[in-house]
């Protein structure tokens, strides 16, 4: 008889389990399916838009060493009037990028004060060397301010647990893939998705666009160019869209595969190649391998 009773009591179990984890499944491959990129609505905007430059909140993953190095080239290489602000996301441990960062932005800021005292001397008419010279000064002092003041300048950094370390058995890394991955997904909600304050209403498209302050169509990107850890960010952002956040609100995430990989992409491009709304390469043979991957020759 109890065993009997035990028998009932687990087939009502399992059917219960059934009825509820199949719809609840069903319902989580629907939301993640709409989420990957090849099923996302592509973004327009009306003609008016189109001639004016975007504006693009500009999150960077910095992955250490090499992968910092290239991916602060490839930031180096942007206009900074149009991607802005923007937030970096380093490991818990990982200073050296961080000072890297602060160098990188601080001659950014440099260049930027210098081309508008230049822009400056040149609209003025009549101006000598006595203007030449002020100007120098007024660049000196400014940069001079800059470096003693970072908090100015329009990037942040942000720490995250690393989702696996150097040499870390494969056994324990989804432990800490889990805990960085409930740091990033408050953090890269946050820093990439945009509010629905900034949804504008577009007359020309008849649909809510994001813009920012000088009436310029704005979207968020995030740049992520390995090693592991950044498959928590794509997660989080992946998270975030299957929790429903508007697709014009969600940023649109871009990797960018290491120069090192020639033939083969890295595990962390193997596992974000289908997740990623743009994913570059620097050697034109991955292209024929990954058909969605866009070549953009060499960073460094």
């Amino acid at each position: 008889m109890d065993q009997h009773l035990a028998g009932n009591l687990a087939l009502a179990t399992a059917i219960t389990l059934a009825l509820i984890g199949i719809p609840l499944t069903l319902i989580l491959a629907s939301r993640l399916w709409s989420s990957l990129p090849q099923n996302r609505p592509r973004h327009t905007t009306s003609s008016e838009s189109t001639t004016r430059p975007l504006a693009c909140t500009t999150t960077i993953f910095l992955g250490s060493g090499g992968h910092t190095a290239e991916m602060l080239q490839l930031v180096s290489g942007l206009d900074c009037a149009h991607y802005t602000p923007r937030h970096y996301v380093v490991g818990c441990d990982d200073s050296s990028s961080v000072e890297k960062v602060h160098r990188l932005e601080t001659l950014l800021a440099a260049k930027s004060v210098t081309r508008t005292e230049e822009k400056g001397a040149r609209s003025r008419s009549g101006a000598g060397t006595g203007t030449e010279a002020g100007a120098g000064i007024t660049t000196n002092r400014l940069i001079s301010d800059i470096k003693s003041n970072r908090s100015e300048l329009a990037y942040t950094v942000h720490r995250i647990p690393r989702s696996r370390h150097v040499h870390q058995s494969m056994l324990t890394t989804p432990f800490t893939l889990v805990k960085s991955l409930l740091v990033a997904m408050p953090l890269i909600k946050r820093l990439t998705c945009l509010t629905k304050s900034e949804a504008h209403s577009n007359t020309g498209a008849g649909k809510a666009q994001s813009t920012d302050a000088a009436g310029r169509p704005r979207r968020s990107v995030l740049l992520m160019n390995g090693p592991g850890t950044c498959l928590a960010l794509a997660l989080a952002v992946i998270g975030t869209r299957m929790a429903g956040v508007p697709d014009d609100q969600t940023p649109d995430l871009v990797f960018v595969e290491s120069f090192a990989r020639v033939k083969t992409l890295s595990l962390a491009g193997r596992l974000l190649y289908p997740l990623c709304d743009a994913f570059l390469v620097q050697w034109p043979g991955l292209v024929q391998q990954y058909p969605r991957s866009k070549y953009i020759g060499t960073l460094v």
